[in-house]
């Protein structure tokens, strides 16, 4: 059996793989085909390092051809709000996404476990039947387009948090297609993370500090927090989860400003 890990060369993605790692045979893949290497380098045994990035379909195909038995596929990989321009974001955080889980789908069976990171900033969009129909559709050519009727694409803030909830809603909607072949997907949503990408985050937006010292916990959550949950999800023992999001968030769901989306979804002509 293989697990696979897509975003595995630092933050979640690398201490993820260090907790799957005991389980068997180990994929790490990262659009840092060096970052990987050295992740995989670091843990020894039985691991492998990939370059993958999820917006390429040839990549995640020649992944994908390497395992033989999927035990869990973990996708860590994404962009932040700050990291690029708003369509990126969603060619990468949605239909990256949905193009590791579909070229996946060959090597479903009893026991196999999808886990995309989200994130708690899903939650701020609010319910729009038809923005959520178009993003929906994640693999279409015209996907972006059709979000752009309601949607300024060109908020990276915005992209992504509609991206994330874009993942929420994936799982759930795939879950029924993975257990038909006795197979489990979620999503996994954290809060603010100490990894890199988020202190760049914090270091852009101050207001991110105030939320840390206002959740619940009033701290970050940790790489390695949300590598033990992954671990626990993609277990026997989290055999009847599926078609959920789980938060690790330090309770930062509970505080989270519901403001951002007021008069940005927009009313086609």
């Amino acid at each position: 059996m293989t697990n696979v890990v897509i975003g595995a060369a630092s933050g979640m993605g690398a201490a993820t793989a260090r907790k799957l790692a005991p389980r068997g045979k180990l994929f790490v893949a990262d659009y840092n085909l060096e970052g990987a290497k050295k992740i995989a380098a670091e843990i020894g045994g039985d691991v492998h390092a990939f370059e993958c990035d999820i917006s390429n379909q040839a990549q995640v195909d020649a992944l994908m051809r390497e395992v033989d038995s999927l035990d869990a596929l973990v996708i860590t990989a994404g962009l932040s709000g700050n990291q690029a321009p708003g369509r990126r974001i969603l060619e990468v955080n949605v239909a990256g996404v949905a193009r590791v889980f579909r070229a996946a789908e060959p090597l479903l069976r009893k026991g196999t476990v999808g886990v995309a990171v989200a994130s708690q900033s899903g939650y701020m969009v609010p319910e729009a039947p038809e923005l959520f129909a178009a993003i929906d559709d994640n693999l279409a050519p015209d996907m972006i387009e059709k979000v752009a009727r309601y949607v300024d694409v060109d908020n990276s803030s915005l992209c992504y948090q509609l991206s994330k909830r874009a993942v929420h809603r994936m799982a759930r909607r795939l879950s029924f297609a993975w257990g038909a072949k006795g197979a489990r997907i979620l999503s996994l949503s954290p809060g603010i993370t100490d990894t890199p990408m988020g202190r760049g985050e914090e270091a852009k937006n101050p207001v991110m500090l105030k939320m840390v010292e206002s959740c619940p916990l009033q701290r970050r959550t940790t790489s390695e927090e949300i590598a033990n949950v992954i671990a626990f999800i993609t277990s026997p023992e989290a055999s009847a989860m599926t078609g959920s999001d789980v938060l690790v968030d330090c309770g930062m769901r509970n505080i989270l400003p519901m403001t951002t989306w007021e008069g940005k979804i927009k009313v086609p002509a």
